[in-house]
């Protein structure tokens, strides 16, 4: 229970911190404006975590991790609308990290220790089916042409999504 949050927020930080890693430093102005980009996704996804940190079952976890992909998913999906390949590429890496390292593990938990028969055993179920859904419609939605498809960035996000999507399958 408490690994799934930890290992979120050494995420968060792991990924300021390669935020702030790169080419020429940024101006300050620069550095605001992603601040102010990022401040409402920041702000979900800290809530997220404290979420988490209170989750006491798998059907809980999961329920969060699924919010926080979903947010991430977002992003992703209005950096690509946007034309933004960079930004939908690095928040579909956090995406991939999150599904694959905290809600994958946390669905097979609740698989294993919830009896099959219960309403949370269904929950978890639906859960799975969700997610399973929801990569699929932001798979299908990232463009395949232009300055965002033609991005093997991209290219490879869509490999890692339905990757995901098999993993959640099984």
């Amino acid at each position: 229970m408490c690994r799934v949050g930890v290992l979120l927020t050494v995420f968060l930080g792991l990924a300021a911190w390669a935020g702030a890693q790169g080419p020429p430093p940024l101006s300050t102005a620069d550095q605001l404006n992603m601040l102010r980009a990022n401040q409402g996704v920041i702000e979900e996804l800290v809530d997220r975590t404290v979420e988490l940190a209170g989750a006491n079952t798998p059907l809980k976890r999961a329920e969060t991790c699924r919010k926080t992909a979903g947010t991430l998913a977002g992003v992703v999906g209005r950096a690509a609308d946007e034309g933004n390949a960079d930004r939908a590429a690095e928040f579909g890496g956090h995406l991939e990290a999150v599904v694959r390292d905290a809600l994958i593990p946390t669905l097979d938990e609740g698989r294993r220790t919830t009896p099959p028969e219960s309403e949370d055993a269904k929950r978890l179920k639906k859960l799975r089916e969700g997610a399973w859904t929801d990569l699929g419609v932001l798979r299908d939605g990232l463009p395949t042409t232009g300055k965002v498809g033609d991005s093997e960035q991209v290219k490879q996000l869509r490999d890692k999504l339905d990757a995901l999507r098999k993993a959640l399958e099984e």
